[in-house]
């Protein structure tokens, strides 16, 4: 079947050939120091707004009329490469860019072509880039960089509870959201219930995160998709990168195995809060918890049109437990395999082929005198996916392709003996299994040189285990016109299906969390989302201003009945109900990511409804994550080419909560004792304090070392929450003196300071 795919879409694009007099200059922009390849790089025609960027494997396709033309090549932290080409007929470019020598100047000096004004003509919106190294420099919980809380800084993106890694985009839930590394589906993000999650940042080349106007080649969520690159490996030389952290270490290897040709990366990362604690308490192990992860990468260059790569992650939380009493623990994590095949059809059509291998699953145990107790749960990928790309000329891209996905899903398989097994019934765990296929296809056309136009249609379909066969189009397109090289305005409209589910019965992330498929009674959940924004470039200082409104109604959403057991259920859906949703809001974002000050300030205004016939007596009702007000303030700044410094405020409104507004007391049916009956207020009518908090670090670089083996080494020193006032996190009732009840709001962290030392060589 894939060959003949690939058959028909060749044969389809070559009939749409028609560049008489035309020529095309293509190739792979690379890192000239370790080879990688850049994602984005902008390639265009020095004087004019004609060009095209790199695609996420480096490639790039430009058709110009014959004549002589000067290149410009350029990438955000790299000096701009020109070259001077007579295109007499269709030519390979390959690039090597230099990394800019100077940190402390504009990393990108142009007044043309550069990225920021590429961001405000794209009809692409509602998009977030923010380059590696910046994110590596933004203080974190623990001093552990974390892509996933630097997102919860982002407008329209909302956090959970405090030092969580759940985000809530745009009114959705925490499993609305698409995270993706190197192509394959990552269904648990977090390690240590969501303090840390689960990506090493030095072993990432790329974060995109998509909150709206969602190109057609992505789906599966209502709300997000975060799709991550790992980095390809070095080519040129072996180098080292590693840190000892206040939580955890971490160490990556990567070089090349054949110049040139082929190359690996190796890394990996693991706590130590186990070992810590066990050294202050003279042995004890007070906490038995740790996490580790493992991430490697194979990239080998077969030819000029073939290239293979192999991407691997795996790693777990594991909690032990032993006492003279109980003997258990739990055990979590994610195993994902890639393998994929770019091909260069020709200098306009490039294709990537990709096998596609995901597993999470946890197991929890525990054995007492007489009893024994296990339970374990696992979902199971298995796929592939071919995309197209057909440059067919500087203003017409065309992007297709086909993907599908076996799921395997087995929750609540349960074991249990002694007298424990009266209560907890053993269950074998049925095996459920669905099949997905998508095919996509978009088309990124220049309308005008003052309008472009992003449309595209996504057609998915789901086999259930029940036999039922689900078929939804997914239309999507995005506009946008440039009032001039510095303004645009833009608009956007998607459609997105869901075709699974995390039942969780907590607001962190616990072992218990399953996913579940749609079934004949469960059906996909959607969502329409129209957004409208206005984007300003200041050239000068490199800082793009951005303002954006949107809508979104969200259908067949799924929340659990008053009183549902969600425990060890095997008929978990008889305790669901479905309703629609709500989100609306306005996010103001501004951006500069070079020169010696960089950072950016977002601000979001929204809300978040919920409308179930089973809830609340069928009243709309706020969502648990609606907050009115949420904004951040993130900043970095080189004092010298040794010392900088970078902070982190953000305040928001509080989550929302259902509050006790009194008890009813009932004798029960032994006459001698009284129940006591809790009578609610509306669902999620009373909310948490505000909170607000500031994060500060400093990073100390060492003195350049010119001894035969280069070391690089720097200190981060830095506090969370500097001014220690405690984020909400749980509220109790607590009573006065005269008799009367009032809700007390906790806090979880205070001001915890942090130290790590990074070093390379």
């Amino acid at each position: 079947m894939i060959k003949y795919f690939a058959t028909f879409c060749f044969v389809f694009c070559f009939v749409l050939l028609h560049s008489q007099n035309h020529y095309t200059i293509s190739g792979t922009v690379y890192d000239s120091i370790s080879g990688e390849t850049t994602i984005g790089s902008l390639v265009y025609v020095k004087g004019t707004t004609t060009g095209t960027a790199t695609n996420v494997y480096g490639f790039y396709s430009l058709t110009l009329p014959e004549g002589k033309y000067e290149i410009v090549i350029s990438f955000l932290g790299y000096s701009i490469q020109t070259r001077q080409v007579n295109l007499k007929n269709n030519m390979t470019l390959n690039v090597q860019l230099k990394p800019a020598e100077n940190v402390l100047t504009e990393i990108v000096v142009s007044t043309e072509g550069n990225r920021e004004k590429e961001q405000v003509r794209s009809a692409q919106m509602s998009t977030i880039y923010v380059p590696m190294e910046k994110i590596k420099n933004i203080p974190t919980l623990g001093g552990e960089t974390d892509i996933i809380k630097v997102m919860q800084l982002m407008p329209g993106i909302k956090r959970g509870g405090e030092g969580q890694n759940n985000m809530y985009v745009r009114g959705g839930s925490g499993d609305d959201n698409l995270i993706l590394l190197d192509e394959a589906v990552v269904y648990n993000v977090s390690h240590l219930f969501g303090f840390f999650s689960v990506f090493n940042n030095d072993a990432l080349k790329e974060v995109n995160m998509f909150k709206g106007g969602f190109p057609a080649q992505y789906g599966g969520r209502l709300s997000s998709v975060m799709d991550i690159r790992m980095k390809d490996g070095d080519l040129q030389k072996f180098h080292v990168d590693g840190g000892i952290g206040t939580l955890s270490s971490h160490i990556t290897l990567q070089g090349p195995i054949a110049k040139d040709k082929m190359s690996f990366l190796i890394s990996g990362r693991r706590s130590y809060i186990d070992q810590l604690l066990k050294l202050l308490y003279k042995g004890e192990d007070v906490l038995p918890y740790h996490f580790y992860d493992t991430n490697c990468k194979l990239n080998y260059k077969l030819s000029d049109k073939d290239r293979f790569y192999f991407s691997f992650y795996y790693g777990d939380d594991i909690l032990r437990s032993s006492t003279n009493f109980l003997n258990g623990g739990f055990r979590l994590g994610n195993n994902i395999s890639t393998v994929r095949w770019n091909h260069l059809f020709n200098e306009k059509l490039f294709s990537n082929f990709s096998l596609i291998y995901t597993r999470f699953r946890y197991t929890i145990d525990a054995t007492t005198p007489g009893n024994s107790f296990s339970a374990r749960s696992k979902i199971t990928d298995i796929g592939f996916k071919y995309d197209f790309s057909y440059f067919k000329n500087t203003r017409s891209t065309i992007k297709y392709g086909i993907q599908f996905t076996h799921h395997g899903f087995r929750p609540n398989v349960v074991n249990s003996a002694g007298e424990i097994s009266e209560f907890v019934k053993s269950a074998e765990g049925k095996l459920i299994t669905t099949q997905e296929m998508e095919v996509y296809a978009n088309h990124e056309f220049d309308i005008t040189a003052k309008t472009k136009l992003n449309y595209g249609l996504r057609q998915s379909f789901l086999l259930t285990h029940q036999g039922r066969i689900y078929f939804n189009p997914e239309p999507r397109f995005s506009v946008s016109y440039s009032i001039n090289e510095k303004q645009s305005l833009k608009f956007s409209y998607s459609r997105m299906v869901q075709y699974l589910h995390l039942v969780s019965n907590s607001t962190i992330t616990l072992p218990t969390d399953l996913w579940y498929p749609v079934s004949n009674r469960i059906e996909p959940q959607q969502s329409d989302q129209l957004a409208c924004g206005y984007n300003y470039l200041f050239d000068k200082i490199k800082t793009t201003v951005s303002a954006e409104a949107y809508y979104k109604k969200m259908y067949h959403l799924i929340e659990y009945r008053e009183g549902a057991n969600l425990i060890l259920n095997d008929d978990y859906e008889r305790e669901l109900v479905t309703g629609n949703g709500d989100a609306y809001g306005f996010e103001f974002f501004v951006q500069k990511t070079s020169g010696r000050f960089s950072g950016w300030v977002g601000y979001t205004l929204s809300w978040a409804t919920r409308q179930f016939d089973a809830l609340n007596h069928g009243k709309t009702y706020y969502a648990t994550y609606d907050r009115r007000h949420d904004l951040s303030v993130v900043g970095s700044f080189d004092f010298t080419k040794r010392l900088s410094t970078s902070f982190a405020w953000v305040y928001s409104t509080g989550q929302r909560f259902t509050p006790v507004t009194g008890m009813f007391v009932m004798p029960n049916s032994s006459l001698t004792n009284v129940d006591m009956l809790l009578i609610y207020a509306d669902r999620n009518s009373a909310q948490l304090p505000p909170s607000h908090r500031l994060d500060i670090s400093f990073i100390i670089k060492s003195k350049p070392n010119r001894k035969r083996i280069k070391w690089d080494g720097e200190w981060r020193i830095g506090a969370y929450n500097l001014y220690n006032r405690a984020q909400p996190f749980r509220v109790d009732v607590e009573t006065n003196p005269d008799g009367s009840a009032k809700y007390v709001a906790h806090g979880l962290f205070g001001f915890i300071p942090f130290a790590a030392y990074n070093f390379k060589f």
